[in-house]
């Protein structure tokens, strides 16, 4: 369930790193739209399709966003924990940022 897919499959208006500054307002309500679809369908996998394990594939760096991560789990009787990935490699920082957009 990568969000990041979601958002490019939900827009193509965007094509900068100016989508994700953090005072785009209109770039946070599709973020979190695309975060809320995929999380939905992570609970319809999980509670309806028989999956047992799903992983929501997204940056997840601000504390509101882990939790509300943490509440849906909670929320739907799931278990939730966080892998963090750390790379100091300027060339593969590069190249995730020109996939990203």
């Amino acid at each position: 369930f990568n969000v990041g897919q979601y958002r490019r499959e939900y827009t193509k208006i965007y094509k900068s790193f100016e989508f994700f500054r953090p005072d785009n307002e209109e770039g946070l309500k599709i973020r979190q739209h695309c975060a809320s679809a995929a999380l939905n369908d992570v609970r319809q996998y999980l509670a309806n399709e028989g999956g047992q394990v799903a992983v929501f594939d997204a940056t997840n760096t601000t504390r509101e966003r882990r939790m509300t991560i943490f509440e849906f789990a909670e929320q739907n009787g799931f278990k939730v924990f966080f892998v963090e990935s750390i790379c100091e490699d300027p060339v593969v920082i590069q190249e995730n940022i020109m996939v990203s957009v």
